[in-house]
């Protein structure tokens, strides 16, 4: 059996937590239980302290999470370089702290000696329910640069450590991610998932990430993004249905970067308005009635000859129950990247709604494949 760990959906009123998905890990021995952002572009592990509340301007930010005390961890190891990090999942999060090394343990997996910033500011940003979640789990390929002019601490994912400490049986990871918020989701590390073929698969290369040519304007919402290097080619995308066929016009092929922490579908404000009224709507966060998806068009993702992925409404849409109107919404994800658009593709979780994933670092690629439709 492949190691297995579910990922809940916390799905609630603010809309930039309607595609998060959170796993379950622990740091230190014995373990301190933490809820982690499942995470592809992000490396970095951020862990809040005991010592946050020493501050009492900290406090508030810091009390509501599991604090990481090392005097409790028989595997704790001082390095005390002090750090600061901005992390973009779920909106933003500003920390700073000191570097430390200890176990990490995920899906019956143990790292040992994970270097890890210990937070002792922990500061939100506008927008991000970091109630949620604790930390996150750092699937990158490669260190994500941390270049904001706040952000000076980068380090190898927890998915680097394992590669490094040769703990997988295969150096990929496939995640199955949940469509609603009562279903539940599969991240499995170093093998397939029970079920799961490759033949039944398409496999895009990866693509070489990019280093240089985002200009300033861009910079910080782009870097770790563009270098974190799960990265592929696309070719053209359309909104096709038995009676049409709407072309999104992203003049391929466009570099994109997959992303599971990414809530929205991003690309050009062009092609976002383009997607967008296919299925009758404006703008993301724009919604309709869940009935209606029967309606609506399928999306086609080409990557190549021969390598085509199709996503249903029930895969690109958001579903949401809305606790105030006590009614079911599904929200568009089509995102216009406005005055942060470089050109590229940003694909986030409703691209991998209805997928398996299977992000293979050995191979150099990802492999996508279509799951049943659930009712």
């Amino acid at each position: 059996m492949p190691p297995n760990v579910n990922i809940r959906n916390d799905d609630d009123i603010d809309t930039l937590v309607w595609s998060m998905y959170t796993t379950p890990i622990g740091v230190g021995n014995p373990p301190l239980p933490l809820e982690a952002v499942v995470d592809t572009s992000w490396s970095t592990l951020f862990v809040p302290s005991v010592n946050c509340t020493d501050d009492l301007h900290e406090r508030e930010y810091c009390i509501t999470h599991p604090l990481y005390n090392s005097s409790h961890s028989s595997t704790y190891s001082p390095n005390l370089t002090s750090t600061s990090s901005w992390y973009t999942g779920g909106a933003g999060l500003y920390t700073y702290g000191k570097s430390s090394y200890d176990s990490f343990h995920v899906a019956g997996i143990e790292i040992k000696a994970h270097l890890f910033q210990e937070v002792l500011q922990w500061r939100p940003d506008y927008g991000t329910n970091e109630e949620f979640w604790d930390t996150a789990l750092g699937l990158a390929l490669f260190p994500t640069p941390n270049r904001d002019l706040y952000g000076n601490f980068t380090a190898s994912s927890s998915f680097q450590h394992m590669i490094e400490q040769r703990l997988l049986e295969e150096n990929s990871f496939t995640l199955q991610l949940p469509r609603r918020d009562d279903e539940t989701g599969v991240m499995s590390l170093g093998s397939l998932p029970a079920g799961v073929s490759r033949k039944d698969m398409i496999e895009v290369p990866l693509t070489a990430p990019i280093e240089n040519g985002i200009d300033e304007d861009g910079l910080d919402f782009w870097d770790h993004y563009t270098m974190s290097g799960w990265s592929i080619n696309i070719a053209s995308m359309s909104m096709v249905s038995n009676y049409s066929m709407i072309s999104i016009p992203i003049d391929g092929p466009r570099f994109a970067v997959v992303s599971s922490s990414f809530p929205w579908i991003a690309m050009t404000d062009e092609a976002a308005l383009a997607a967008n009224r296919a299925i009758g709507l404006e703008y993301v966060w724009d919604w309709l009635n869940c009935s209606k998806r029967e309606e609506l068009p399928d999306l086609e993702v080409k990557f190549g000859e021969n390598k085509t992925i199709i996503l249903t409404p029930w895969d690109y849409l958001i579903e949401e129950y809305h606790e105030y109107f006590q009614q079911l919404r599904c929200v568009s994800a089509f995102y216009g990247l406005g005055w942060v658009d470089k050109g590229y593709i940003l694909l986030g979780a409703p691209f991998l709604n209805g997928l398996t994933a299977v992000f293979d670092a050995n191979r150099g690629s990802i492999s996508f494949g279509n799951r049943p439709r659930t009712p």
